[in-house]
This record gives C-alpha cells, structure tokens and sequence, in this order.
C-alpha cells in the first residue's frame, strides 16, 4: 500500500507507447486440421503455436499443442492460421528486474484456447470478483534472468491479488513475484486501458484501506461502485486532455445496463 503510484499522465505514457492491437508471443497461431491417424484425429480442432518457421526433412513444422505435452512435428497442409478476429487480448505485466522498457504488453490467444475456459468464471482475483470484473493472474516465465528479490517486484499484480477485507494480498503475491499474464475468464479482450483503469481503481482503493477500520469496503467493492467509477476516471481523463489513455476500456459497460 505504500509503494509510489503512477500518476494520470505517466499512465497515459504508457499506454500510448504501447501496441493496442497486441502481438503473438512465441510463434503464429494455428489450428490443427485434416490429421487421419487415430492419435492424429484427436489433435483436429487444437490450438498451437508454431515453434519456429523451418520445416525438417519431411516438411514438417514443431508446434506446441494447447493440453498436449511436449511438441509435434505437423504438415503445413494440416495447419490452419488463426486470424486476429480470432484472438483474445490479455496483458502481460513485467516484473521490475526484467526492464523490458514497457511495464504493460498485450499479449494475444485463441479465444479456443483452454486457459480461457478451464479456469474459474469467478477468476482467482478475490477482490475484483466482488466489482463484477473476474480476472486471472498467472505467473509467468521472465524474459531474462531474475537475480535479486527486487527483480521480481510487480506491484501491479500485488494489487490486482489483494484480500477484499483487509486489502492485503497473500504472502505469495507480495514477494518473488515475477512477471504475470491477466486474462478475462470466457475468452474477453482485456486491454492496456483496461488495466490501467482497474490499477487506478485499486490504488484509490488501497488508500482507502489505509483510512482505518472505519472504512468498510463493500462500499467500494461491488459492481454498481466499480463501473460509476471506471466513468468517472474516463470524463476525468477526457476533461483533462488524457482522453486517448482509456480509449480501448472494454470493462465499462454502457449506461443503464
């Protein structure tokens, strides 16, 4: 709760700086399609990534299958790109010690993809739950190698995992974090504006917290809160020239839903 925040405009920075249609991290999306063996029928209709763009001997590429260990070497013919129309937008949030240049990345995967529909709808972010917004937040691999405790500081993702009672997050969110992946369970787009309203959100929250016990929060934690809020943010920006921030919210609903 008392790390240094962001201010409007250095969030604003941030998401100008960064790619609002997202990019495909670790090789193109597939489906597998037209496989005739009995073990090759099973893959039809899986999601992969293409490990890398060279063909062996046979003509056959690796691709790494969503809920299949290790990887397969599979015929071009029986690989069919997924479109962007075809991807979800989530966010990857980079540790401290990774110094990536840019603390927010969209990362973009199939809206089939079983991460999308194998975890809870309820998310594993206790807090936001009660605000109508379930998210997960999954650790993820560095991009380099992490070496101090600092390195693996996230302090955005402390947050998005903080206890609805006391505003504290589990020890395992609060040290050795790392970098983490946050997606919408049921295969949602969650953007750069997404995210940076949701870390206003609770940053004014935390602050809140530190008020006292006289501060009870279910007065800020459900959904009616939450959205007039996430408007207010949005006029506020717009009346203050940060407008473009939160252009891409896909978290507020429209008026009278």
């Amino acid at each position: 709760k008392d790390i240094k925040k962001h201010s409007d405009k250095e969030s604003n920075k941030m998401s100008a700086r960064s790619n609002s249609r997202g990019e495909v991290d670790g090789g193109r999306w597939v489906e597998i399609s037209g496989l005739q063996s009995e073990a090759g029928k099973k893959l039809n209709g899986k999601v992969g990534q293409v490990l890398k763009e060279e063909k062996n001997n046979d003509g056959r590429f690796p691709v790494k299958i969503d809920g299949v260990n290790g990887g397969k070497m599979i015929k071009e013919s029986n690989l069919v790109n997924i479109t962007y129309a075809e991807l979800v937008k989530t966010i990857r949030l980079s540790s401290d010690g990774e110094k990536l240049g840019r603390k927010l990345k969209i990362i973009l995967f199939p809206k089939s993809h079983s991460m999308f529909h194998s975890c809870s709808s309820e998310g594993n972010a206790p807090a936001l739950a009660q605000c109508g917004l379930p998210l997960v937040v999954n650790k993820a691999e560095p991009k380099n190698r992490l070496v101090h405790r600092g390195d693996y500081d996230n302090q955005w993702a402390t947050w998005l995992m903080i206890d609805p009672i006391s505003g504290f997050a589990p020890m395992e969110w609060q040290s050795y974090v790392g970098p983490v992946i946050v997606y919408r369970p049921g295969g949602l787009d969650f953007t750069i504006s997404d995210i940076d309203a949701t870390n206003e959100f609770l940053s004014q929250l935390l602050d809140r917290f530190g008020d006292g016990p006289g501060f009870d929060p279910r007065e800020w934690l459900n959904p009616d809160f939450f959205q007039r809020f996430i408007r207010r943010l949005k006029n506020n920006r717009e009346f203050n020239g940060l407008g473009s921030s939160l252009n891409h919210l896909t978290i507020l609903r429209d008026e009278g839903e």
